[in-house]
């Protein structure tokens, strides 16, 4: 007996055009920032016409799960179809599209389509993967009508910079360090306390507790993968009140001159939070500068203690 289709859909009103949200819907490089139950995406190929993606992103369970998917644009129907590559053990085979349609004033009308065969040897997958794609659809959905609507556009509120260090030992002790977060309170200054859960997939689920230059502890929680090139890549999914997201990522290399450690961060100001934290007057390229500067000063002193773990593992 052949399992029968399952169509969900989802929709929401924006004040911004639907050209506007079509962008973001088709640059998954933004994703981990811009919705919360994504943790990070790759990209595969991509042309004008479309591209094919690897994701991961937490479903209702607060587990991590990845796939492929591949996508179809229509720029000028702002409307984009996907499938994924292969059969998903958690949501069996699965399709959709995102529709960005125009409404009087310049505003537009999202719509979110998914269609899925549930695995068939799992008999609540029906439910389970109704209240999944109820939970992140409405979210997403949300994140696209509250970032479209940027003051100035996403770019004024997003900012990427990287920073590497040279190591003194192999560029694999760095990664035991960087990855082995438990031990951090013990091994970091600036880790009040940390609470990991590992999962089952590998991902690690880490809530840690920062203690500022001021004495103030803050409380962040982050979503933590191991990639197939030893990377290690997160995604806050508790981030500080002066951001709506934030992601980053590690990146270890030997060369012919040595090993380096290199820190990625991707965060994505929230104007309310900058208002609330900082104070109503302060611009967002000051409060950018001002995350930056805090986030800098966290992976400095956390790459140059891997430094000094590396040299200690690699002396004599």
């Amino acid at each position: 007996m052949t399992t029968p289709e399952i169509h969900a859909r989802h929709e929401i009103e924006t004040e911004t055009s639907p050209s506007a949200v079509y962008e973001l819907i088709t640059d998954v490089s933004l994703w981990p920032v811009i919705f919360r139950p994504t943790v990070h995406t790759q990209v595969l190929e991509r042309t004008e016409h479309g591209d094919r993606f690897e994701i991961w992103a937490t479903v209702s369970s607060g587990e991590v799960n990845g796939w492929r998917s591949r996508r179809t644009f229509d720029a000028a129907g702002r409307r984009v179809t996907f499938r994924q590559d292969h059969d998903n053990p958690l949501f069996g085979l699965m399709g959709g599209g995102w529709s960005c349609l125009p409404l009087p004033g310049g505003r537009a009308k999202v719509v979110l389509e998914h269609r899925f065969v549930p695995p068939p040897d799992q008999a609540d997958a029906r439910e389970r993967i109704a209240r999944t794609l109820d939970a992140n659809g409405a979210a997403e959905l949300e994140a696209l009508r509250t970032v479209s609507a940027l003051p100035g556009g996403i770019d004024r509120w997003r900012v990427t910079f990287t920073e590497s260090i040279g190591l003194s030992g192999p560029a694999q002790a760095a990664r035991e360090f960087i990855w082995d977060a438990g031990r951090w309170p013990e091994r970091l200054p600036h880790v009040d306390g940390l609470d990991l859960v590992e999962q089952a997939g590998g991902a690690q689920d880490m809530t840690m507790h920062t203690r500022a230059p001021d004495g103030t502890v803050h409380t962040t929680r982050s979503i933590r993968l191991p990639l197939s090139d030893g990377s290690i890549v997160y995604k806050q999914t508790r981030p500080p009140r002066a951001l709506l997201g934030h992601s980053g990522r590690w990146d270890f290399h030997t060369g012919p001159s040595g090993g380096t450690i290199t820190s990625t961060h991707t965060f994505l100001l929230d104007p309310a939070g900058v208002a609330e934290v900082y104070g109503p007057d302060v611009p967002a390229e000051e409060a950018a500068h001002r995350v930056r500067v805090a986030l800098m000063a966290n992976s400095r002193v956390t790459m140059e203690h891997a430094d000094r773990y590396s040299a200690s593992v690699g002396a004599p």
